[in-house]
């Protein structure tokens, strides 16, 4: 079976969002979205409260805190199946009730190959 690799490239002046499906393992919802790519973001995927609520079936008992322009913010944790193109990830979605965006994080984004093309784009092969 070939494996056939796709690059998506956005120039520095978009934001760039990739297509992610995120499943719940255990009763098997799944979500499409946009994510915002965001190499600020030490965590998974953060996800908005609604959509992480209908996700969150195997939430963990501990919450992560992040540092923020808004300040402190605590998150909870679950464990889920995020789909980018063709690449499976076991992996965590995390959300709080004032998460009102989704983000991509480095967790993510060490899974993925990411390249900056001549200074004005940003490729990643998927």
């Amino acid at each position: 079976m070939e494996r056939v690799n796709s690059l998506e490239c956005f120039d520095i002046n978009e934001k760039p969002l990739l297509h992610v499906k995120v499943s719940d393992f255990k009763n098997e919802n799944s979500v499409e979205i946009d994510a915002l790519i965001d190499t600020g973001f030490s965590g998974w995927l953060l996800l908005n409260y609604e959509i992480y609520t209908k996700l969150n079936s195997l939430e963990i008992p501990i919450t992560r805190k992040y540092r923020s322009i808004l300040g402190n913010i605590e998150v909870f944790m679950s464990k889920a199946s995020i789909t980018i193109n063709r690449l499976n990830i076991d992996a965590f979605i995390e959300s709080s009730p004032y998460i009102e965006m989704n983000l991509l994080g480095r967790e993510i984004l060490k899974k993925l190959n990411i390249c900056f093309y001549r200074m004005n784009k940003v490729c990643i092969l998927l």
